[in-house]
């Protein structure tokens, strides 16, 4: 799809024009409701193997900011959900206008300022476009994480300080030295939440696992000023505006639980059997004994 945006004669209202599966059942990003999330136990921990990163280029792409690494770099994620290796590709930003919009992905409404997207691609495809185009859920993983005002964030720093230098669409730099993202990720990747979605942006492609990390990422107020000054897609904020296109997350065919009490155990207020097609979270926390024996006592008696 060729000139597509985020403004009002091209942004997301219009991408189904070129785009018929903007209207599918399995869009991205979603608003990830907690109170509907189902507890997985058989989730796993992820591993993110991420090798530092030599000649690596940031770039401005006309509609966001990447970090994209030379060709051959073996980094990869296992784990989780995940049944297959998965090679990294890149990472970029989304951002809004403001410290209060900017995530794509909203959690119980709540938006934050930016959110960073970790972008892999399945192993067993050919290529990273093959794995775009494989038709199922499975050709991309993403892991999200949301970035919020707080401590300066070290891990990001030499990058959001290349931003001044990519200020306008199609310019790049190499990042210098050797850069570890592995630095960036918390020390375990737990407690996330994760469905099947899709590319947010054309061609909208369905074939994403998404993998949201629940507890977000700091950065300084400075570093997202910096962030909101690049001039991407001619004034960042409008990338806030791509959540006029947030799906419903009942539209999302999800990960199914393996106990029945588990998929109870977020639902205190309705206790119906029902199939509750929702977000599946993966916590390091076991649930409360109360509300497990609640829930058999509702079951056998």
């Amino acid at each position: 799809m060729v000139g597509w945006g985020y403004e009002k004669e091209n942004g997301p209202a219009h991408w189904h024009k070129d785009c018929p599966i903007a209207n599918g059942k399995n869009q991205s990003p979603i608003d990830l409701i907690t109170g509907e999330a189902k507890y997985d136990s058989g989730l796993k921990p992820l591993t993110a193997k991420y090798t530092p990163f030599s000649d690596a280029k940031f770039l401005n792409n006309g509609h966001s900011v990447q970090f994209q690494p030379s060709p051959g770099n073996p980094s990869e994620l296992t784990g989780g959900m995940l049944t297959a290796k998965y090679n990294f590709e890149q990472f970029h930003f989304h951002w809004g206008g403001n410290d209060a919009e900017g995530s794509e992905h909203r959690v119980d409404g709540k938006m934050y300022p930016a959110e960073l997207h970790f972008v892999h691609w399945n192993s067993t495809c050919p290529s990273f476009k093959d794995a775009v185009g494989s038709g199922g859920p499975n050709g991309l993983c993403v892991l999200g994480f949301f970035l919020k005002v707080g401590a300066e964030n070290a891990a990001l720093k030499p990058i959001i300080d290349l931003l001044p230098h990519v200020k306008d669409p199609g310019t790049s730099v190499t990042v210098p030295g050797k850069y570890d993202m592995q630095a960036i990720l918390p020390a375990t990747l737990t407690d996330y939440y994760t469905y099947d979605g899709s590319l947010t942006t054309p061609p909208l492609a369905e074939c994403v696992k998404w993998i949201v990390f629940k507890k977000p990422l700091e950065v300084s107020k400075a570093q997202v000023c910096t962030i909101h000054s690049s001039d991407s897609e001619k004034a960042t904020p409008v990338l806030g505006s791509a959540c006029h296109r947030l799906m419903k997350a009942s539209n999302i065919v999800l990960v199914t639980l393996q106990y029945l009490v588990q998929t109870r155990l977020y639902f205190p207020a309705s206790w119906f059997l029902a199939p509750l097609p929702t977000l599946a979270v993966y916590s390091r926390h076991r649930p409360p004994p109360f509300l497990l024996l609640s829930t058999l006592a509702y079951i056998f008696f």
